[in-house]
């Protein structure tokens, strides 16, 4: 979810909210909608971290045996998934509280691969300039596209790992790097650094754990699992906004909202399918988006009705893309 090509942003904090196109709905209606209850965040949460729990115990059991492969699949994903866990909990909308929603939002991010000082700040700018080239930080899919980075590299999370990585590793020494510069406030840089060199710390206790026993077991829960866990979620992140129009001021141009399982959506992806609406409205819990969904849908380009109705639609755009940047798929706005 990176455009790894960073370019200064200086003075791009302006706010963009009134170029944005904002839905027609009743002010009461959306502030029923915008109400935040810690019902929903703790059945979601408990039941996610209870599946990642019970596939990592599998996992572990099937080390050395056949189905090793497709139990590991199994925890990898879930653990990948935790890429859409960081973005709820840093916008503080599954609980009511800011402690729990920072608390989750930590964790999330360690397991994620995202520093999370930096991402916090970075994702105000996808937000106030959604794939707007150059300012938005969080494109994933880059004009003209690469598609042996898109569906080989970073379909494993290579790319996306090793850039990460390598920015934490920078900023644990103090290295400013560009999006921390561009994004994040001096007063808050002191905090990067030192969040960062945790998730160094942590993450080469595992490495050393693995060197002492001779074995990349503990490697398999911690430090690998984005990559060999990423698939599914690498074409999920890119239904988003892969192959639509870039450089608007129209989230219905430029994300998508796709129709998916319960499993999938509500409690791996904490209802990011229904990615125009919160983007429209991002203040809106993940709980109630569905609600939201329905309540402006007259005024929205019709969801896909699937995973794969939706990777049928973006997969041939990306491929024109990368022959001509200026192509995106058009999708049918109502009048």
């Amino acid at each position: 979810m990176v455009n790894y090509s960073y370019k200064s942003i200086e003075n791009q904090h302006d706010n963009m909210r009134d170029k944005w196109f904002k839905p027609r709905i009743d002010n009461k209606l959306l502030k029923d909608l915008m109400k935040r209850r810690d019902g929903p965040g703790w059945l979601n949460t408990i039941l996610y971290f209870s599946l990642l729990f019970i596939t990592g115990y599998i996992a572990y059991l099937s080390w050395g045996k056949w189905w090793a492969i497709p139990a590991f699949f199994a925890y990898g994903t879930v653990y990948a998934f935790s890429n859409a866990r960081w973005h709820e909990y840093g916008h503080r909308s599954v609980f009511k509280t800011r402690k729990l929603n920072d608390f989750f939002y930590e964790i999330s991010c360690f397991i994620a691969y995202f520093e999370s000082v930096s991402w916090r700040w970075s994702h105000t700018h996808h937000h106030s300039r959604t794939i707007h080239q150059g300012v938005d930080y969080e494109i994933q899919v880059t004009r003209p596209s690469n598609l042996l980075d898109l569906f080989l590299i970073d379909l494993f999370g290579i790319k996306r790992v090793y850039f990460e990585f390598k920015k934490i590793f920078l900023h644990s020494l103090g290295i400013m790097t560009q999006v921390a510069l561009d994004c994040v406030p001096e007063n808050q840089r002191y905090k990067m650094i030192w969040t960062s060199r945790i998730y160094m710390g942590i993450k080469l206790i595992f490495i050393v754990w693995a060197y002492l026993i001779g074995s990349f077991l503990p490697l398999m829960f911690i430090v690998l699992p984005q990559l060999y866990g990423s698939p599914i979620l690498q074409l999920t992140t890119m239904l988003q906004h892969g192959g639509l129009k870039a450089d608007t001021w129209d989230h219905r141009e430029s994300t998508r909202t796709v129709i998916l399982n319960p499993i999938h959506g509500w409690l791996l992806y904490f209802n990011m399918q229904y990615h125009t609406e919160h983007h429209l409205f991002p203040q809106v819990p993940f709980y109630n988006l569905p609600k939201l969904h329905e309540a402006i849908k007259d005024q929205l380009p019709s969801p896909n009705k699937s995973f794969i109705d939706g990777l049928l639609e973006m997969i041939p755009a990306i491929i024109k893309q990368s022959k001509d940047p200026k192509y995106y798929f058009t999708k049918n706005i109502p009048a």
